[in-house]
């Protein structure tokens, strides 16, 4: 099986003596590789093994134990569990760094049952604790291969000495690599920045500092059938270094990497707990989420915690549908001995943090099945509903408003405002990842809430932004929308209570939704209709509106005419209107025969008669999607005349037809001499235009 990235971390195995891993292989078991040389194997053959060999169980269950356990943070947990089973430290050797005592503690825990109980303990407190090696990962432009390892490996080299030296991270810089069926491994030990602690040395007494550059052992992994690069970095600040010299060294690109982000949460948001049903992936039981970060806007960054958040959200009423989940904790029961959920910190768009390594794979699977690690990039469905609190770029509410952005600024519907928190340009699906500092008039610092991303300099042009005021455009709405009786002010609740729409003999009383209506609603825009008809306009195809009709609309900002067709239809008043009111967009010819009357461009022709030959005339053609026969329209207008007169009757029809048409348009000060019904070969017409007929 392939090894754990966190396991082949190269500074840890250095860390543990020669003859500390020949205990733990007596142990655990000698990796294959290893067998004939157990007395004259070094580091690097440690390293190499772990590349290649096929680890034993126990194997992976101490390299688990050495990765949990061998920081200050593990070697704390390590004691505190002991004192809590009244265990005598001295049990454990003495002057041991952390990463040997690590594998001495788990070596001991074999022998001493005690041991074993203070380690379940000490688990269960680094697991908690968030004590995860994070990794990263990120898909490349396509699936190469590399050429001429070697080579890439010293050129990569170079790359990082002159990084870490610029950096004043060191001058030292080791990287291995090696390559097995289509995983390219590279095994990096870097210095870092200086340290100066104070210290007691052995065999003296009084302080003094020692400086020293500390090494990191850093893993990449490179799958080349995908296409994908992972790193596990123990520095964050390093990791988007990584990303530009791999492409630039192995491909020739610094951008190599750039491709879609590799976490997408999206769906939580979509399917709640239901996302983790049926998800196939053999070997996991039930999963629930325990954290998430929340974000909403530039200024909302909710955190919940609980045993159950979907549970949490769903009594609290919270508004999934609004902002994007940015971070999530998972808790997965894995089927095998340990009865301790494995814990996955996800944090878009790239960091995965999985508490137990021996089931990194196991968790790959799972999250690829449930639709989080490379999924595919899912369409931009923001409306008014997940744009809440309403303060966003410029660029996002043009991608609402469109051309009409620019108008809805000078009528005030939306205010220029300054952001507090915004995207960084190269991360954009980390969302507002960058909490916005001040730093001198006009010069801003935008501080990382993820590790992984670096903080940036902001200018005040960065932070500009528009916020929407509801009162304004629900008066922009009324205007656009021709409703002038009825509606209330903004109270600051979800609801804009525009007013009544007038559609004919109809009253129809209208509510724009800017957020999910919250339960009663029906019965208080009932009441402001005066128990007539009401309609729920919805900017999202989300949400529960069954306490009334409801309208989803196709545009934030819909006309007068998609309003009142959607409005009709969803109060069933399709028989109660006239025909020009349901007519679809673009019909430029509509015709009612249930009572008689005909518009053109919405105009409605006088003098016309429902039992004429000119109306006839015009139902005839209006219905045809075909060309349309002389023969065939006297034989429908005038059937007595058919035999006697060829086409007379279907000329005249059309002739006093175009005649009440451009009276009817000059009476409005319109002067029309289009031709609706050319001819379309000899003894044909054809109407030239879009038409309704009801």
């Amino acid at each position: 099986m392939q090894l754990p990235l966190a396991y082949l971390d190269p500074a840890a195995i250095e860390e543990v003596s020669i003859d500390a891993w020949r205990d733990v292989f007596d142990a655990v078991g000698w990796p294959a590789s290893l067998a004939g040389m157990r007395d004259s194997f070094t580091h690097s053959d440690i390293l190499n093994a772990f590349g290649h060999d096929d680890p034993t169980d126990g194997l992976l269950q101490a390299l688990e134990a050495l990765d949990s356990f061998g920081t200050e943070q593990g070697r704390e947990a390590i004691m505190s569990a002991m004192r809590d089973r009244g265990i005598d430290a001295g049990r454990l050797p003495a002057g041991q760094g952390e990463r040997e005592f690590a594998l001495r503690f788990f070596l001991a825990k074999h022998r001493d049952a005690s041991l074993t109980d203070a380690f379940v303990r000490a688990q269960i407190q680094v697991q908690e604790g968030g004590n995860q090696r994070r990794y990263n990962e990120f898909v490349g432009k396509e699936a190469r291969s590399i050429k001429d390892l070697d080579r890439n490996r010293e050129t990569l080299r170079a790359e990082i000495l002159e990084f870490c030296r610029k950096s004043e991270l060191g001058g030292h810089v080791q990287v291995e690599a090696f390559e097995d069926e289509g995983i390219y491994i590279f095994n990096i030990l870097r210095s870092h920045r200086l340290q100066k602690p104070l210290a007691v040395v052995s065999g003296h007494s009084a302080r003094a500092t020692i400086a020293y550059h500390p090494v990191h052992g850093d893993v990449i992994r490179y799958d080349a059938t995908l296409g994908r690069l992972r790193i596990a970095a123990r520095a964050s600040s390093v990791v988007e270094f990584y990303r530009e010299v791999l492409g630039k060294v192995l491909f020739g690109d610094a951008g190599f990497f750039d491709g879609d982000a590799v976490c997408d949460l999206a769906v939580l948001q979509e399917k709640g707990q239901r996302a983790f049903e049926d998800h196939g992936v053999y070997g996991i039981g039930r999963i629930w989420m325990t954290e998430c970060l929340w974000e909403r806007g530039d200024r909302d960054l909710c955190q919940i915690r609980s045993n159950d958040c979907f549970r949490s959200m769903e009594e609290l009423q919270l508004p999934l549908s609004q902002g994007r989940i940015v971070q999530a904790k998972l808790k997965c029961e894995v089927v095998g001995k340990s009865t301790r959920p494995v814990t996955v910190n996800i944090r878009v768009p790239s960091r995965i943090e999985v508490s137990q390594k021996l089931h990194e794979q196991l968790i790959d699977r799972l999250l690829g099945a449930v639709g989080i690690r490379n999924a595919a990039p899912r369409p931009k469905t923001d409306n008014l509903w997940t744009l809440y609190p309403w303060r966003h770029s410029a660029d996002t509410w043009r991608g609402q408003f469109g051309p009409e952005t620019d108008r809805l600024v000078t009528l005030g519907v939306l205010l220029p405002i300054q952001l507090i928190a915004v995207p960084h340009p190269d991360h954009v699906g980390a969302g507002h990842v960058l909490d916005v500092h001040a730093v001198a008039d006009g010069d801003y610092y935008g501080v990382s809430r993820a590790a992984e991303i670096s903080s940036r300099s902001l200018t005040a042009t960065d932070l500009d932004g528009l916020e929407l005021n509801p009162e304004q455009f629900r008066d922009y709405l009324r205007t656009r929308l021709e409703i002038t009786t009825g509606g209330v002010a903004w109270d600051n609740g979800e609801l804009l209570e525009l007013g009544f729409l007038e559609v004919g003999d109809q009253r129809i009383y209208t509510a724009y939704a800017l957020q999910q209506p919250k339960p009663g609603v029906g019965a208080r825009l009932r009441t402001s209709a005066g128990g007539g008809h009401s309609v729920l306009l919805f900017p999202s195809a989300d949400g529960d509106g069954a306490e009334l009709a409801r309208v989803t609309l196709e545009s934030v900002l819909p006309t007068r005419q998609e309003l009142i067709r959607q409005a009709v239809c969803a109060c069933a008043l399709d028989d109660s209107v006239q025909a020009i009111h349901i007519a679809p967009d673009g019909a430029r010819l509509v015709v009612d025969t249930t009572i008689g009357r005909v518009w053109v461009d919405g105009v409605q022709i006088a003098g016309l008669a429902a039992d004429s030959h000119a109306f006839k005339f015009l139902v005839l053609m209006a219905k045809s999607s075909a060309r349309v026969s002389r023969d065939a329209i006297v034989s429908a207008i005038s059937p007595g005349r058919q035999q006697q007169d060829e086409d007379t009757a279907a000329r005249q029809a059309k002739s006093r037809a175009r005649e009440l048409i451009s009276a009817s348009m000059a009476a409005i000060g319109r002067s029309f001499d289009e031709d609706l019904f050319p001819p379309c070969g000899k003894g044909f017409y054809r109407c030239a235009v879009l038409s309704f007929v009801r």
